[in-house]
């Protein structure tokens, strides 16, 4: 195969994109404790900083593809890293007020990335869709469990605010590596690109029910990778065990999934249609989730965080697989991953305030458990319907 330096530096800065969609993210959850103590926030304005981005990409995903028609891909890309760089600073070096708007401008930038890379790696990639996407998520899902993991150590040698801030220079080498794009971003219309949607333009993704099946699947497995990220260490601590293997578990499981997200794109692009791995991946979360519930032992609890990270991985992938293999091209693509990624992720945002409250009121995590074994259940109806070998057709 013929070396092709424009491909190499797009697959290259997508690459560099998925480092920085969920690091800033999951590096704040270990110190949120640190954060609480420095601004003397309350338990729900300390959620409230993890909930934040996720409401951002809510809230702004589904104007993403828009602004990339009209700008092109490279400039909307590149105007989401620089707020992901402002947003870094700002969280880390202002004051409380900064706290909550940085970390809006990181959701935004996030959110951008979100919603393009997906419809860039269809529009770009059609041959090895699935390959890209499986890189793209792995990468993602590395730096995520990373974030989370070398963050209190960072944070004991530079303090809470610098070890926050450092994935700056993360954000920059990527700004730099996507500057190839700006002059490309005119080749997104295609006339292959243009036929379609010519014939497509006066239907809107938001009518379609299959769009609203790869909805209800993106967000249920949001709702539950969120809310997990949340609670695991105060549901394993409640359980008896103690704060450095509650931090273990959230690790693990992040890793566990690791395999899956690699291998699930693959396989599911070359099927004809999705239902039966996602079913598969499902019931490898609800047995996860059904151990867990029961369990008090640290052996139960690895047992369960295996399986439900492998649960986690996999439907991650197949939430943006569903995404590229149920539209006709590129920018539809961009389009069901603005409505996918806009409802949700509101869902998710709901996960962890609704759990948080549910503990309050009944001071045990048995029905939050629950809650989240019949968001399992949901997760296999919904796969059952996105995985359907069609195409949406409005």
């Amino acid at each position: 195969m013929k070396f092709n330096p424009h491909l190499f530096m797009i697959f290259l800065g997508i690459t560099f994109v998925s480092f920085n969609l969920r690091v800033p993210i999951t590096s704040v959850g270990p110190i949120t404790n640190l954060i609480q103590a420095e601004y003397s926030l309350t338990n729900s304005m300390a959620g409230f900083i993890t909930t934040l981005p996720l409401l951002a990409f809510s809230i702004f995903s589904p104007f993403v593809s828009r602004i990339s028609h009209k700008f092109g891909y490279g400039l909307t890309m590149l105007g989401g890293l620089i707020l992901i760089i402002l947003g870094e600073l700002i969280r880390s070096y202002t004051d409380v007020y900064g706290l909550f708007i940085g970390t809006m401008f990181i959701g935004l930038g996030i959110a951008i990335g979100n919603v393009l890379i997906p419809s860039v790696i269809k529009h770009k990639f059609k041959k090895n869709v699935g390959s890209i996407i499986s890189i793209y998520i792995t990468s993602m899902c590395i730096f995520a469990a990373l974030g989370a993991g070398i963050s209190i150590p960072a944070t004991d040698i530079l303090g809470w605010n610098t070890s926050l801030a450092m994935w700056v220079v993360l954000a920059f080498i990527t700004l730099l590596i996507w500057l190839p794009q700006l002059k490309k971003s005119e080749e997104y219309n295609n006339s292959e690109d243009l036929a379609i949607e010519k014939i497509m333009k006066s239907k809107t993704i938001w009518k379609s029910p299959l769009a609203w099946w790869v909805t209800l699947y993106m967000g249920t497995q949001s709702l539950l990778f969120y809310t997990l990220i949340a609670w695991i260490p105060s549901i394993i601590i409640f359980k008896g065990l103690d704060n450095h293997f509650a931090g273990m578990m959230v690790l693990l499981f992040q890793l566990v999934g690791l395999p899956a997200t690699l291998l699930v794109p693959i396989i599911a692009n070359k099927i004809k249609h999705q239902k039966l791995i996602a079913t598969i991946i499902s019931l490898n979360y609800l047995a996860g989730m059904i151990i867990f519930l029961i369990t008090t032992s640290s052996f139960g609890i690895i047992i369960s965080m295996v399986f439900i990270g492998i649960g986690m991985g996999g439907s991650i992938s197949l939430a943006i697989g569903f995404i590229t293999q149920r539209t006709p091209h590129a920018k539809k693509a961009a389009e069901l991953s603005g409505m996918s990624q806009s409802v949700g992720y509101l869902l998710a945002a709901v996960g962890p305030i609704l759990l948080g409250f549910m503990f309050d009121i009944t001071k045990s995590w048995t029905s939050s458990i629950v809650v989240l074994i019949i968001s399992t259940i949901l997760l296999i109806l919904f796969g059952l319907k996105a995985g359907k070998a069609e195409l949406t057709h409005h």
